[in-house]
């Protein structure tokens, strides 16, 4: 009998033929991504916005937390497995696969189990991906007092967040990580983290307006390659 073709089967087989070609446009666009992550920064200082003081407030109560007292309690690594977890799921379901668990243990690790075979993005998504900025953003929402800074604060505990565990999580024993390849890792990962901490950091610097900007920034560099490159050919062909 022929084994069922599913919707999750053919989008794996459209994922994975694309993980190569994401590696390297990545790759290619990693220096584009720290020069607007340096504009970004150069902004924040000389056009401080007052929404970053809770925002950078939110940062440090998260990692001060961490230090002292929430990482070394077993329900705080719990929370950071599950919501390691719940992102492979979350990626799991957009590409077409149905969750059948998700487990996460207080020391050993955890698991989600879905139908099909999966893909690359499935695997890589805790590593780059914010849920938790997703998740606390909705909470924002839905806090009392709505003209208390609470969207800002809680980004800025997202961000503490995800440098925490991406720290915690990003090793040579990770067997997401050894199923990535470390070539992959190197070329995919460090532009994916610049895109989504900078993408964070200048929403909550002054909303939709400083992303427009940070991704006219991004763009700067291969403005102006491909003007130095006109103005080359223009100088052999006078």
């Amino acid at each position: 009998m022929h084994s069922v073709v599913t919707w999750g089967d053919r989008i794996d087989a459209v994922v994975n033929s694309t993980k190569w070609p994401v590696a390297i446009t990545t790759a290619v666009i990693t220096p584009g991504l720290a020069w607007a992550m340096l504009a970004l920064v150069a902004r924040l200082v000389h056009t401080p916005s007052w929404s970053l003081v809770p925002f950078a407030c939110g940062v440090a109560v998260f990692v001060i937390l961490w230090r002292r007292w929430l990482g070394k309690l077993a329900i705080g690594r719990w929370l950071v497995t599950m919501e390691h977890e719940v992102t492979h799921a979350i990626f799991a379901f957009l590409t077409g696969h149905k969750i059948v668990s998700i487990r996460a243990s207080m020391g050993a690790g955890g698991e989600v189990r879905y139908e099909g075979r999966g893909n690359w993005l499935i695997t890589a998504a805790p590593y780059f991906f914010p849920t938790a900025a997703l998740v606390l953003s909705l909470l924002a929402y839905l806090l009392p007092f709505p003209n208390l800074p609470w969207p800002s604060f809680l980004l800025g505990v997202a961000l503490g967040y995800h440098f925490i565990s991406t720290y915690r999580e990003t090793h040579r024993d990770q067997t997401d990580l050894q199923e990535l390849g470390n070539l992959f890792c190197w070329m995919f990962l460090p532009a994916a983290n610049l895109a989504m901490v900078a993408f964070l950091i200048a929403f909550a610097h002054s909303g939709t307006a400083g992303v427009k900007v940070w991704l006219a920034d991004c763009r700067q560099p291969l403005d102006i390659a491909i003007a130095l490159l006109q103005q080359f050919v223009q100088q052999l062909v006078a």
